[in-house]
């Protein structure tokens, strides 16, 4: 059983965000557009972020019920993303962030483009 959402786009923000924040920060840097997010407001989406040291993976849903904030840290490692100061973020497949979330990383042929 998984906590994802089954509708709705996932986004993966490339650019570091404090571990610290919580929905209502999250929120706003979504709904203010601080991380190059297109968002219209009412739509249903994920949004992943990434701390600066990569310890930490903070999940924000939206949905037509409301928002909920998910936090992962790994047992031991690091999520190995790459981060690109003032890139667009990228559009993940539920089976894509499932993966991250279990291994720290993206399945073999996603990190294979990725890096293209």
């Amino acid at each position: 059983m998984s906590i994802l959402s089954t509708s709705g786009k996932i986004i993966m923000v490339k650019e570091p965000v404090c571990g610290r924040f919580g929905i209502h920060r999250l929120l706003a840097m979504l709904s203010s557009g601080a991380l190059n997010v297109r968002w219209n407001g009412t739509e249903e989406m994920t949004m992943v972020t990434f701390n600066k040291r990569r310890t930490i993976c903070k999940i924000l849903h939206i949905d037509d019920y409301g928002v909920d904030c998910t936090t992962r840290i790994l047992n031991s490692g690091i999520f190995r993303v790459l981060f690109e100061e003032g890139s667009i973020p990228t559009h993940l497949t539920r089976d894509e962030l499932e993966e991250m979330l279990k291994s720290g990383a993206l399945p073999e042929k996603r990190a294979a483009i990725s890096v293209a």
